[in-house]
């Protein structure tokens, strides 16, 4: 089963319309939209925010090629996306962590 097709039936399941899913997983409608009918592949922090919106692990929503891509890579990227938003201190925590180093 797809990702377009699991969101799909937990929303069905679920009783949320996409207006909600959007509202609810912080993502604008529109960008939803295009998620659903496969016009624009997630990111790994979207399907994140649908899998916590949805209550299911983000693992469930993932594609088998989807979980190929390296943990660290998904996490360099979220990093670069919101980097400008964390400390020095938070983004030590994290590199230690990434490292399996305590703090």
């Amino acid at each position: 089963m797809s990702w377009r097709e699991k969101v799909l039936s937990l929303m069905q399941d679920k009783g949320i319309s996409q207006k909600q899913l959007a509202g609810l997983s912080g993502i604008s409608e529109s960008s939803l939209s295009r998620y659903l009918h496969n016009e624009k592949r997630p990111r790994l922090d979207i399907v994140v925010n649908v899998a916590k919106a949805l209550r299911v692990e983000t693992g469930y929503l993932l594609d088998e090629d989807d979980k190929a891509v390296s943990p660290f890579n998904s996490i360099a990227t979220a990093i670069a996306r919101k980097g400008n938003q964390l400390t020095a201190e938070e983004k030590n925590k994290l590199i230690s962590l990434i490292l399996g180093k305590e703090t």
